[in-house]
């Protein structure tokens, strides 16, 4: 394969560019990554290039640093993204936004290596006290970071230097409505609406300065609509259970292909959003220690987007997070005694099945992609008790080297304002 067959694919004219087309290059995309090696690719992960993106953990600073654990938290000023009964013990007006930086470095073959940086807002939510007890609500999340680019030399025919830039990913918009019953029983439901696209743009600049530079894009729009997560959370004897389901929306999908003064434009096809659900526990271990646990997945498969080039399995995480209370501050005992401590370690199976080394397409061999990280954090309350800021720091590595051609290793870091109901009274 060289690095012409994704251009051809666009010029094939309108028989050939769909959805077929879109996964070819990404494909080809991944394939260059995966074997030209760590300096042809700066990316969200390098292994965005071949699949949905790289999944991402919505939650605030808090539960990051308990390893994602949160489908049972509760509280006045504490909520998962989630689970929306989570949200039901909200008293009066919240407000939360996260934001995290990161850093990551990929390895390849021959010990060769690259670094990378990006700043994101995972998660903004606001939350409300309603008459009758009930509690709305209306947040953002990402769900999967689609964007990178790839810098290489093409030497296959006329000299040339090549920029291919991807945008784009799955974002959410989530209102909530929940309800608390008594003190041992939260429901709540979400409607959540799918946002989001994926464009790549392909740059050319020839060595020859009487060749004029080209560009060529490949564009996929998905129909902007919603679907339903229901949760639900007991508690019984210390022992806190939550649970989330998450329903299956098929999304109109269309393709856009431009490339020298011509747009060729096809539908016809569907991304499937699969169903999923989270289960989870909190319970107190000591006085001023609790535990907790949770298992997530979401359900894509080889049906939930048409391609003989991109393979998709499960989305699994489980996630175990430890935390030490801080002490009030009334209560007696140095600073750091009211400081709380968290930490966490989770596991995540991406939903990618990328072409192994050597391979352009999956017909050669797959590979998934799994991730391990550690996380710890601390947070202070702020004079008024009305807001936290909380901050997590996680590093951890994903893939194989040996069987994608290269792994990585990063650090994140998250900070967390929230706005809590003291400052509202």
């Amino acid at each position: 394969m060289t690095s012409r067959l994704p251009i051809a694919l666009l010029r094939r004219g309108p028989k050939r560019v769909s959805l077929a087309a879109l996964a070819a290059l990404a494909a080809a995309l991944a394939f260059a990554a995966l074997t030209v090696g760590p300096s042809a690719a700066l990316a969200a992960s390098v292994y965005s290039v071949g699949g949905l993106g790289e999944p991402q953990l919505d939650e605030s600073a808090r539960i990051r640093a308990l390893g994602g654990a949160g489908v049972a938290e509760f509280g006045v000023d504490l909520f998962s993204q989630v689970n929306p009964a989570s949200t039901a013990g909200v008293r009066h007006l919240l407000l939360q936004g996260t934001i995290v930086p990161a850093y990551r470095r990929v390895s390849g073959p021959g010990g060769s290596s690259e670094s990378a940086s990006e700043t994101e807002v995972p998660s903004l939510r606001a939350v409300v006290l309603l008459p009758g007890r009930f509690v709305l609500g209306a947040a953002y999340a990402i769900g999967t970071d689609a964007q990178f680019h790839v810098d290489r030399a093409d030497t296959a025919g006329t000299a040339s230097a090549l920029r291919i830039e991807g945008t784009g990913g799955i974002q959410f918009i989530r209102i909530t409505a929940s309800r608390e019953f008594g003190p041992s029983l939260r429901f709540g439901i979400d409607h959540e609406i799918v946002a989001g696209y994926y464009r790549e743009e392909w740059t050319r600049d020839f060595a020859d300065p009487d060749l004029a530079t080209s560009r060529d894009t490949l564009e996929s729009r998905y129909e902007r609509l919603g679907r339903w997560r229901l949760g639900v959370q007991g508690s019984v004897r210390g022992w806190t259970v939550g649970g989330v389901l998450e329903t299956k929306r098929r999304l109109p999908l269309t393709s856009i292909g431009r490339a020298a003064g011509s747009t060729v434009e096809q539908g016809g096809t569907n991304l499937i959003m699969p169903s999923g659900y989270a289960v989870g526990a909190s319970t107190p271990v000591f006085s001023r220690w609790r535990v907790a646990a949770q298992y997530r997945r979401a359900n894509w498969d080889r049906s939930s987007l048409a391609s003989d080039l991109v393979d998709l399995r499960p989305m699994q995480r489980v996630s175990f997070g430890v935390e030490r209370l801080g002490r009030k501050a009334e209560e007696t005992g140095s600073w750091r005694g009211r400081l709380p401590i968290r930490v966490g370690i989770s596991v995540l199976q991406w939903p990618d099945l990328l072409p192994v080394a050597g391979a352009s397409t999956i017909a050669g061999g797959t590979a998934g992609v799994k991730e391990w990280t550690l996380s710890l954090g601390t947070g202070i309350v702020t004079q008024d008790k009305g807001g936290n800021i909380d901050f997590s720091l996680e590093a951890g590595s994903r893939g194989n080297r040996d069987e994608l051609g290269v792994s990585e290793r990063f650090v994140r870091a998250a900070f967390t304002l929230q706005v809590g109901d003291d400052s509202w009274k």
